[in-house]
């Protein structure tokens, strides 16, 4: 479990202070109007992924775009030897300095050396017990929602955890159709306790989707949103086609639909497995 205080290379105090700071409405407005927003710009574009990580795997992409220049949403991925990959994508709740904030300890968490990488349930639950003991100093909820799994690569075995996230989207050059990975449990920060893992075979050729909700609630003519089986239909469209072409598809599909300035950030994350993935030995 996480320890409430200090964690290895983080001071929690800090943030406690952080947090009670950005609680106040006429601060957040102040640092809004200041040069200190070019500074968390850098600051979170620091943390999240320069370069497509290196995996095993086969292909990564990640696309991310922020609304207000820093947000809530975050992915992460490492290596776990030589035949694990972990990875997560978040969106704490709100937007602004104040979600980057939270974003900022999250992902500092999911990096240290001392968390349980393998065991998504314990490692949520770490983000889980660190959500609620910050939302206990500042005497207001701090939440977020997240998807955290780790695949074993000879055998092509997912075990996740879905925390209130958008459905997961799988796709195949062979289907017609999207499959989806079901959410496990509630968002994080709301209530105590280990979270439930599921689990999903990947075999090679097929396709992972994660996105975070900034994009299937994206606004259209007439209070539309753009909603999950839009996204399905691109997934299905261009499932034999490079996962560049479908990020690129997904965000001008997005782009056109859309009406007004986006209302939320945006987040991308699409695996494509090697067709030895999942076939064992």
């Amino acid at each position: 479990m996480l320890d409430p205080v200090r964690w290895k290379g983080h001071n929690l105090e800090i943030w406690r202070r952080c947090f009670v700071w950005f609680a106040m409405e006429d601060h957040i407005e102040q640092i809004l109007e200041s040069g200190d927003l070019q500074l968390a710009v850098a600051v979170q574009r620091a943390l999240l992924p320069a370069s497509l990580p290196k995996c095993d795997c086969g292909k990564i992409a990640i696309r991310n775009r922020m609304c207000n220049g820093v947000g809530g949403d975050f992915c992460f991925f490492e290596q776990l030897g030589q035949d694990q990959i972990a990875f997560a994508i978040g969106d704490a709740v709100g937007h602004g300095i104040t979600a980057a904030l939270v974003m900022s300890v999250i992902i500092g968490l999911l990096r240290s050396a001392e968390q349980d990488k393998r065991r998504p349930a314990r490692m949520v639950a770490s983000v889980n017990d660190l959500l609620l003991s910050l939302s206990k100093q500042v005497n207001f909820p701090i939440t977020c929602s997240m998807f955290y799994g780790v695949v074993d690569l000879p055998s092509g075995i997912l075990l996740f955890v879905n925390a209130g996230h958008p459905l997961a989207l799988i796709s195949n050059p062979a289907w017609e159709r999207c499959g989806v990975l079901p959410t496990t449990t509630v968002l994080l920060g709301v209530e105590g306790g280990m979270r439930e893992e599921s689990c999903h075979q990947f075999k090679g050729f097929d396709r992972l989707l994660l996105y975070t909700d900034g994009l299937s609630d994206a606004r259209g003519t007439g209070d539309k949103l753009f909603g999950q089986r839009r996204l399905e239909e691109l997934l299905a469209r261009h499932r034999q086609m490079d996962v560049e072409v479908l990020m690129d598809a997904i965000f001008n599909e997005i782009d056109a639909f859309r009406v007004g300035e986006p209302e939320d950030d945006m987040t991308l994350v699409a695996v494509d497995f090697k067709p030895t993935v999942g076939l064992g030995d």
